[in-house]
């Protein structure tokens, strides 16, 4: 009897069991990214029966269930299907959190998978010309998730003149520019973002924004003033400001202007009451717009420029004489 022979015959039927180990991992993973649920789960069940090793595949089997059964609530009628698959999403994610499946690649590829099936029912709905689906949710936000930057910028855009004040808006479209990368896209994604914060700090999630120098700078901002996440991000503006990494902002001298004005005044008033943290973060970015804009202040009653500045060094003195060196450098170099 050949004894080399039958080794090699053994090693050969283990690396073929290997091998259709695998394969029927791999092809339940790439069923699940493209969301063909049932076979995943086919596949995912008969590589237990095969191997009896059921926490093996413990995570996928888990991701599959709770989207079996999430997709199986999703109605087919129109115009409610997009906004119930977009609450399915916003329940996966929260869930991924719940049991710290974050960051994978299948976590990104069910993504995509999942807002295609968004856009298809949004087609399919005839609501490719609206502006907003599921109440608030924008629908450029469905086109940034699906990498057509283009179309997430010009559906974003016809937004602001129906709503204005809406900080989310400004904030997916910088995230939209930035990813575009076209030239000159930086700066214009830094003064959406900026933008979005002067009209309201809440509503931006921070947590995704896409400019990697202005979370470099709120990293360095909490290590080495030690504030926590939501301090560092109230004045991450101002820093970013200063820094250059956020451009002068001129504002109109009618109704513009006169409007910011009168929410400066209103923060301004609330900070007197109570000197809370994030309003003096609050007041000191806008004290500084509004110090861009001093020729015109002279038009504005109840606001005067000095005031402004004393107010700015009462709040911060150290950043104050920061923006003092960095409004010097900048007049230099304007030949002032």
């Amino acid at each position: 009897m050949d004894t080399n022979q039958d080794n090699r015959g053994t090693i050969g039927e283990q690396l073929l069991l290997f091998q259709d180990r695998d394969m029927l991992f791999n092809r339940g993973v790439l069923e699940l990214a493209r969301l063909n649920l049932d076979a995943a789960r086919q596949a995912f069940n008969r590589h237990q029966e095969l191997y009896h090793d059921r926490n093996a595949l413990d995570r996928e089997t888990k991701l599959t269930d709770f989207l079996i059964k999430g997709f199986s609530r999703i109605p087919d009628s129109c115009p409610e299907r997009p906004a119930h698959l977009y609450r399915l999403w916003t329940s996966f994610e929260r869930y991924l959190e719940s049991v710290g499946f974050v960051g994978e690649n299948i976590v990104s590829e069910i993504k995509y998978s999942l807002f295609r099936k968004i856009r298809e029912s949004i087609e399919q709905c005839n609501l490719t010309d609206a502006l907003y689906f599921a109440d608030t949710v924008p629908i450029g936000y469905i086109y940034i998730q699906l990498k057509e930057y283009g179309l997430a910028i010009q559906s974003l855009q016809a937004c602001i003149p129906s709503t204005p004040d809406n900080a989310a808006i400004y904030g997916y479209l910088g995230d939209a520019y930035i990813l575009r990368g076209e030239p000159g896209d930086i700066g214009t994604s830094r003064q959406c973002y900026l933008e979005a914060y002067l009209i309201d700090s809440a509503g931006i999630d921070w947590r995704h924004i896409k400019d990697l120098t202005l979370l470099k700078l709120r990293d360095q901002i909490i290590e080495e003033y030690n504030l926590d996440d939501s301090l560092a991000l109230e004045w991450l503006p101002s820093y970013a400001y200063i820094e250059g990494i956020f451009k002068p902002k001129t504002i109109k001298l009618n109704d513009g202007l006169k409007k910011f004005v009168k929410e400066y005044l209103k923060i301004k008033k609330a900070y007197d009451k109570d000197q809370t943290s994030e309003l003096k973060a609050r007041l000191f970015i806008r004290s500084m717009v509004l110090c861009d804009n001093e020729d015109s202040l002279k038009f504005i009653k109840r606001i005067d420029f000095m005031d402004i500045r004393r107010l700015m060094k009462d709040i911060n003195p150290g950043l104050f004489r920061r923006y003092l060196k960095f409004i010097e450098n900048r007049n230099r170099h304007k030949g002032y």
